[in-house]
């Protein structure tokens, strides 16, 4: 039998690290509203722009070929992907569509990108996912999940040469098998979990620890507590110019002075 989401409130930085200290090996993502799907940002280009699904394969496939041609005249540092995982994650990392998904190991980091990207009057998300069965010597091929023809599949990780970023984030990838299924039904056959069932909710966070029965958590941060948490995370020195390396994360960094008129 599939698993449901389960969901809890957390409004304290107590509350926060009691949350993200209690799930066994998770991935974390935040979002700036809780009422935003799982999906790619290839997902959302798509529907914005009316692309269908059976054209998603050969659009993404034009857009490596333009990136790999060009990619070298804009920094005189380049140095070539050696896999197509590599040169996937590099478009994701320049702000490119990708079918790939961010997640990160942190639930520190998290909790910044969904607060920096937060919403007035709405409440913000972290998901937390739980991998019941872990395979420490499993490495896949990446390369050939973004093949015409595979099946149905997630796989997690980060490419053999990681960025600045990535390792600053202490970041990861979804990385859907296939383009003509939507991400949120691939990933709710990785995590045994059915998005359409009604969620559990919880209304105490030491309730994470003990109900193990769900793999998918997700974390609603009312508008309220925004405030108080960011001035946690700031205080643990997760800010913008520590995870975003470079003069992108200095500018970045500005705008986390309009906070304190939150």
């Amino acid at each position: 039998m599939t698993k449901n989401i389960a969901i809890v409130r957390i409004s304290t930085p107590n509350e926060l690290v009691t949350a993200g200290e209690s799930l066994y090996n998770p991935w974390f993502r935040g979002h700036g509203c809780d009422k935003w799907r799982l999906e790619s940002s290839l997902e959302r280009d798509a529907n914005n722009f009316g692309v269908p699904r059976e054209a998603l394969w050969e659009r993404e496939q034009t857009m490596l070929t333009l990136f790999k041609e060009r990619a070298h005249l804009y920094t005189s540092e380049f140095t070539a992907p050696t896999t197509e995982f590599e040169w996937f994650s590099l478009i994701r990392h320049y702000g490119g569509p990708s079918r790939m998904l961010d997640v990160s190991s942190s639930y520190l980091v998290a909790t910044y990108f969904a607060l920096c990207d937060s919403h007035p009057k709405r409440d913000a998300a972290i998901w937390a996912f739980q991998e019941a069965n872990v395979t420490e010597k499993e490495y896949p091929n990446f390369d050939t999940l973004f093949q015409c023809n595979h099946p149905l599949d997630l796989k997690i990780g980060s490419p053999n040469r990681l960025n600045m970023r990535l390792q600053a984030q202490s970041g990861k990838f979804f990385v859907p098998g296939s383009i003509n299924a939507s991400l949120e039904s691939q990933i709710a056959a990785k995590f045994d979990t059915d998005f359409r069932k009604k969620p559990t909710i919880y209304r105490s966070v030491h309730r994470i620890k003990t109900e193990r029965r769900h793999s998918i958590w997700k974390f609603i941060m009312p508008r309220s507590a925004h405030s108080e948490l960011f001035r946690f995370i700031s205080r643990c020195n997760v800010r913008a110019y520590s995870l975003i390396p470079g003069i992108d994360g200095l500018a970045a960094s500005l705008r986390e002075m309009m906070r304190a008129y939150d």
